[in-house]
């Protein structure tokens, strides 16, 4: 037969059922392969999520340690700066304490030459 000859099938019954057989044994072989590939791509797909899963949980873990660490960072620079804000009005306070004795002794220093004029006045007056 014509037919069968173009496909590379023997018209014989016997070689016929012998290919049959064997062409069903083949797509049964891909049928089986294409189950395992389905099954296998699921599970690549699922351990795909897995991970996409851990990965947005560590994505949102640094971000929160992240707030966390600016948090810290900012907190300590504004008890930075409060210190050095007290640091600064202690100085300012040193430095006015400094002015105040420094004119402090300069008025005990007149008191000091005032007595000592006085009583040199007062010993010339007892004299005369």
């Amino acid at each position: 037969d014509m037919k069968h000859e173009i496909l590379g099938l023997s018209s014989d019954k016997g070689k016929l059922k012998e290919q049959n057989a064997a062409l069903r044994e083949y797509l049964e072989k891909t049928h089986q392969q294409l189950e395992q590939y389905k099954q296998e791509k699921e599970e690549g797909k699922k351990y795909m999520e897995e991970l996409q899963a851990k990965l947005d949980i560590k994505t949102a873990q640094v971000a929160v340690f992240k707030e966390d660490f600016e948090a810290e960072r900012n907190s300590r620079a504004e008890a930075v700066g409060k210190v050095d804000d007290v640091r600064k009005e202690y100085e300012k306070k040193i430095e006015e304490m400094r002015t105040d004795l420094t004119a402090t002794r300069a008025r005990l220093e007149n008191i000091d030459e005032l007595l000592l004029l006085k009583q040199q006045q007062f010993h010339d007056h007892l004299e005369t």
